[in-house]
């Protein structure tokens, strides 16, 4: 959340969306608690969602987090389970570069 703020929270043309895998009946409920607890300023989308939408096929290995970074094309730029500085840096650079 840190380098989130940071970095990203006051960019414009950058949108974050948290892709939760909670299933089952109180799925919905488990991720929304989680998110709140964790101040997430940003969208939470359950799995069957995810599906419809065809976020699901970002989806390329089973660790948790996973993070992408998609550019307006829905070309991934940015993939891995651990967004560093260097991640960050380029969201800021694209999305610098895309205000100009």
């Amino acid at each position: 959340m840190e380098k989130y703020k940071k970095h990203i929270a006051d960019l414009p043309n950058v949108e974050f969306i948290h892709i939760s895998l909670e299933n089952g009946d109180d799925g919905a409920e488990k991720a929304e608690k989680w998110a709140a607890k964790e101040s997430f300023p940003w969208l939470t989308v359950l799995p069957e969602d995810a599906e419809k939408s065809g976020l699901s096929a970002y989806k390329t290995t089973n660790s948790v987090p996973e993070y992408h970074l998609i550019d307006g094309d829905g070309n991934t730029v940015v993939a891995g389970t651990h967004v560093g500085d260097a991640a960050f840096a380029k969201i800021k650079e694209i999305a610098e570069e895309a205000s100009e």
